[in-house]
């Protein structure tokens, strides 16, 4: 029984090689994608548009000759640049042959695309802010405090002069956070837009952002403060004090305190207003948001 195994076993493995052997000799017409590279350029020279990395080149040969073209490690079309003084190069599918190595003798039928532009420009570098991209949605009771912040907050871009010169920030990768109850400190990619043609002196940036509980109070008796009292006149304050309520993060709120808040009433703006009545201005710590000023029309009175 063991012999017949191994009998059919050599049966089956001769038959594959025959049909191997057969299949690999017959013709076919493929469509394969070779990168497109090209050679080094100076320093001072940035390509000034986006080219493909990739052509798809039709070839037809016999199976072998295909296969020896998909393994082989040099298969690609490489753009020879010889006057890096010109802005423009156009290569045509017969430069685009003339430049392709397929490490085997399949025949090259055509190209796609059949015609690359070469666009090239003087270097130049520059620093711009970055922008994040990041949407935080905090869940329902909480909310961010402060504004997020970028550790660096700016980026040098080298690049083509024309792609470059009206340049003025850099984006992060976009990401999404819902229902955030908690601090969000991340790693963050930046935007690859015009990856291969422009050169990043970082790829991410440290993301962070605090998210905290809502808390809300409300400050009773806020004396308000005349300032800008040029002539040094008396002016009644009907009332004198304000109830002040803020909103914050739970922490921050913690440490606010009467002393924290200041209402004032500019004396420079009274003699101009004709209404006998004023909206106080009150000042609090960063990070708070005003919810109400009760009242939020203070009479006064200028007395001479």
């Amino acid at each position: 029984m063991e012999k017949k195994t191994h009998v059919i076993v050599a049966s089956l493995i001769l038959s594959i090689l025959l049909w191997l052997s057969v299949s690999m000799n017959g013709e076919y017409t493929v469509n394969m994608k070779v990168p497109l590279r090209i050679s080094d350029l100076p320093v001072n020279v940035a390509l000034a548009a986006p080219i493909p990395r990739a052509v798809l080149v039709r070839v037809r040969g016999t199976g072998w000759q295909l296969a020896s073209s998909y393994l082989s490690s040099t298969s690609s079309i490489n753009l020879d640049i010889q006057d890096f003084d010109k802005r423009k190069f156009v290569f045509t599918g017969s430069d685009l042959g003339y430049s392709l190595d397929l490490g085997s003798a399949a025949q090259v039928l055509g190209f796609t695309p059949d015609t690359i532009v070469v666009m090239l420009d003087k270097t130049i570098s520059k620093r711009v802010p970055i922008v994040s991209r990041v949407a935080i949605q905090p869940r329902k009771g909480f909310m961010i405090v402060g504004a997020p912040v970028l550790r660096p907050d700016s980026v040098t871009v080298s690049g083509a002069l024309r792609l470059l010169v009206n340049l003025d920030s850099w984006y992060t990768q976009e990401r999404q956070f819902k229902n955030a109850m908690n601090e969000i400190d991340m790693t963050l990619p930046l935007s690859d837009t015009l990856a291969g043609i422009t050169r990043l002196g970082a790829r991410s940036v440290r993301f962070s952002a605090d998210v905290e509980q809502i808390a809300e109070d409300t400050y009773k008796n806020i004396p308000i403060r005349v300032v800008n009292n040029v002539d040094s006149v008396k002016v009644l304050l009907l009332p004198p004090t304000v109830d002040v309520t803020l909103r914050g993060g739970l922490q921050i709120m913690a440490q606010v305190t009467s002393d924290s808040i200041s209402a004032l009433a500019d004396y420079l703006q009274l003699v101009r207003s004709a209404s006998g009545y004023f909206s106080p201005n009150v000042r609090i710590p960063d990070d708070l948001q005003v919810i109400s000023i009760q009242p939020d029309s203070v009479q006064f009175v200028i007395r001479k």
